[in-house]
């Protein structure tokens, strides 16, 4: 029988969810919950999930120069810096402390159920094997299979990132203080590489299926195999969070933000795009 990792549990989860739920007055829930559906329409919606590239790469229809070049500018927008944004999100669980949206008797301990959901994502990212935790190890991290993989390539992480690559990270960074922004942010990107990474390696098995071993058996949807994939339960956390922190005051900062966002993903995608060997 098959063992389901730790983090890919309802029961792993369901606590954290359920006092987020009722830190709400359910009227406010209810009305937070059709805002931030608003806000995953608009995303699902954006270019950038149509983008040409992809069906490319599903295709594969890249060669492996292409890709070569793809990976050393994806690992500096985002691989690199993933974790920080990750961890800088876990300490700004912080200005829960103050969100007088919610109950007054859930405020002050907020902070531990969002940070509790948002460390299985993290644990994930540093390598724990949740379902064998005597498995894990920071070797199993998914920054270094990123590293290992462009070793496997032959490319540099040393190379010059282009420049819409520096806009993605610089965006991130430039929002690692403001709580609801990140995690808007960080939801955007999980499904972004729900995305992208599904179609890089599948062109990428094309060429060996060695490179879609490490880094990309842990990145996608969850599902019942013994892949540590988990991407699409990380993402409905961050939006269930971000229901919870939602005022109405900051309905146009966000849309705007996610805007911005979702479009320096899609203008990095069009440069990627173009460097055609």
């Amino acid at each position: 029988m098959i063992k389901m990792t730790f983090t890919k549990t309802t029961q792993a989860r369901s606590d954290a969810l359920l006092f987020i739920h009722q830190s709400l007055p359910t009227h406010q829930w209810q009305y937070n919950e059709v805002e931030i559906h608003a806000l995953k329409n608009a995303m699902l919606n954006h270019s950038l999930f149509q983008h040409p590239i992809l069906k490319q790469m599903l295709e594969q229809h890249l060669t492996l120069e292409h890709l070569q070049k793809i990976h050393i500018h994806y690992f500096h927008a985002i691989v690199h810096i993933f974790t920080d944004a990750l961890s800088m999100l876990i300490f700004q669980t912080q200005q829960l402390d103050h969100a007088i949206n919610l109950k007054a008797e859930s405020r002050h301990i907020a902070k531990i159920y969002a940070r509790y959901l948002l460390s299985l994502n993290l644990m994930d990212e540093l390598g724990f094997n949740s379902a064998t935790l005597e498995k894990s190890s920071p070797n199993k991290s998914h920054l270094v299979y990123f590293t290992q993989l462009i070793a496997q390539l032959d490319i540099s992480s040393d190379s010059t990132p282009c420049a819409e690559a520096q806009h993605i990270r610089d965006f991130i960074k430039n929002h690692y203080n403001e709580y609801s922004h990140l995690l808007l942010i960080l939801a955007c990107t999980e499904k972004q590489v729900i995305y992208f990474s599904q179609a890089l390696s599948q062109n990428l098995y094309k060429y060996d299926p060695k490179y879609c071993q490490g880094y990309y058996e842990c990145h996608g949807e969850a599902d019942h195999s013994d892949r540590l994939a988990n991407d699409d339960n990380h993402e409905d956390d961050l939006w269930c969070l971000l229901t919870q922190c939602y005022v109405k005051q900051n309905e146009q900062t966000l849309t705007i933000l996610e805007q911005e966002y979702l479009t320096l993903w899609a203008n990095f995608w069009s440069k990627m795009q173009s460097m055609q060997d």
